[in-house]
Formats: C-alpha cells, structure tokens, sequence
C-alpha cells in the first residue's frame, strides 16, 4: 500500500486512471501506482506548531511532539511534512520545519528514505520536487565522493526479490542523479552472480568515469580514452540488462559526442520505457563519424 492517506477519486479521475493503464498494457509496460496525499487536520496543527516556535527551545519541544504523534506512523508523518512543505514552498522558514523535524526521528536513514521515495509519484508536482530535494540530501554526495545510494538500492532490491518491477520514478531519480552510481547500485540490486558479467559492467563504468575524470582535470591524451569509452558504451547499448542500456542512453543524452547513430536508433526502440523516455531528450544525439 502507498504512502499518504488517499481519499476516493472523481469520476474524471478514475477514468484518467484507466486510461493510463490500458496506455500502459498496450505498451507491454506495467502501470505505477499513483501517490496522493490528503492533509490530517492532527498532524498540520502539530506542525505549524512547530513552524510558529519563537525560540529553538519551543522548537525542539514541538517538533518532540510531533515525533511522538506520528511515532506509530513515520511513513504518514512523512507524507504530512511534505504536504505541509508544498503548501508553503515559497516560505523558507516553513520548508526548514521538515528538515527540522526529521532531524529529530530516532530511526535509520533507511526509514525515510523509504518514506520519501514512493512520492516521486505523488499527483502534487510541488511534493514530487520535494521530496526529490530530500532525498538528494541524504545521498550525502560531496566535490570528491559520489553519492550514496545503499537506501535506494535496498527498495529496488526488495522489488526485485518480490519479482516485481523497480519504481520506474525512484530509477529515473537515480540515473539522473549520477548515472554511474545508478548503474553500480542497479547491478547490486539485481544480485548478478556471474563474475565475468559483474566484471564486465564495473569495467565499462571505469573506462567511461575515467574519461570524464581526464576530461575534468585536463588531462591529456583524451583521444584513446575517449575510443576505450565509446567501446564500452557499444557493449553495453546490446546488454540483456534493461538498466545497463538505461545508463548509455543517459551517458549519450549529456554527451552526444560519445553516441553513434546505430545506438541512438536501437535504443530509441528499445523494449524498456526508461530506456526509450531517456532517448526522446533533444540532447540523445549521435554524432555521425566521417568515414575513413
């Protein structure tokens, strides 16, 4: 069951709805779930309680106060703050009452990511930028270390495990966040077992980063590494691996360069929505090499 409390749809709601599922099927893709989340009178008093603090110390004091009402709900209090958040996106001093508060929570990072996660989904477009802000925050990225996407990783795994499809959102977040990391988290998620195929995908993702590496600090002799990249970005444009395809079409859509025309026609038609979605961006495309 999805995070939020729903309240029951409209006709013109439910028919959007079956509409985007026959849209779906027909496509061979499976329908995701929809978030949508309705405001608790208990839980927006606790917080614009905390948002009216004069002082940290009545702060702190509210917030407590507000943990311990949604201390049987953490997901519920989540979806709350986020809709607190979007109601007042244009406050500064009311959007820092979310950080505030689960700063506060006693639990792992894990818990609310997991939180958050299911409303890159929600029907709010201001709650589905939020909560996108509050995940990147916990990627705990810097200058000098990729993010961090164990908690990520974790959901997709318990998805896969269940044999059911990965949150096509919670994906898409991810490749766009930093798509090498998102190809790394992907093939751990999935559990590969084969040593030839784990060595073959992390020696791709080295060979490209190491170009982008070259590139950043000025190094020279770009032109073998960028042949070496473009190698492995061929290979696994042909992968069995849906989310190793992703990640060439998300490489190739930031750098067209690296791209050739046979790929960009292959993946444009290829059999994962993610893949085709990542294609239809202006910027997926391929520079035609002269011929020799």
């Amino acid at each position: 069951m999805w995070f939020g409390r729903a309240r029951s749809l409209g006709a013109a709601c439910a028919f959007a709805i079956i509409a985007c599922i026959a849209s779906s099927v027909l496509a061979d893709e499976p329908p995701q779930a929809v978030v949508q989340t309705a405001p608790d009178a208990a839980f927006q008093a606790a917080i614009s309680d905390v948002a009216k603090a004069v002082d940290r110390e009545t702060a702190v004091q509210q917030a407590d106060r507000l943990v311990k009402l949604g201390a049987l709900d953490r997901a519920e209090l989540i979806s709350q703050l986020l809709w607190f958040a979007a109601r007042n996106e244009k406050d500064a001093a009311a959007r820092a009452v979310v950080g505030q508060v689960l700063k506060r929570l006693d639990v792992q990072k894990q818990v609310i990511v997991i939180g958050l996660a299911p409303h890159l989904d929600n029907r709010d477009e201001s709650i589905r930028r939020i909560a996108g802000q509050l995940l990147t925050g916990f990627e705990d990225r810097s200058a000098e270390r990729p993010p961090d996407f164990s908690a990520y990783r974790a959901i997709i795994e318990a998805d896969v495990v269940a044999n059911r499809e990965p949150q096509r959102s919670l994906v898409r977040f991810m490749y766009e966040s930093d798509a090498g990391s998102a190809l790394i988290a992907m093939m751990r998620a999935h559990q590969l077992r084969d040593p030839e195929e784990i060595r073959s995908i992390r020696w791709a993702e080295h060979v490209i980063a190491d170009l982008f590496w070259r590139q950043r600090f000025g190094f020279s002799d770009l032109k073998s590494a960028e042949a070496s990249a473009v190698e492995q970005l061929e290979k696994l444009s042909r992968h069995d691996r849906w989310w190793a395809r992703l990640y060439v079409a998300k490489i190739i859509g930031k750098h067209p360069e690296l791209g050739r025309p046979e790929w960009v026609a292959r993946l444009r038609a290829d059999a994962s929505v993610l893949v085709r979605q990542s294609m239809e961006r202006p910027a997926a495309k391929a520079v035609q090499q002269p011929s020799r």
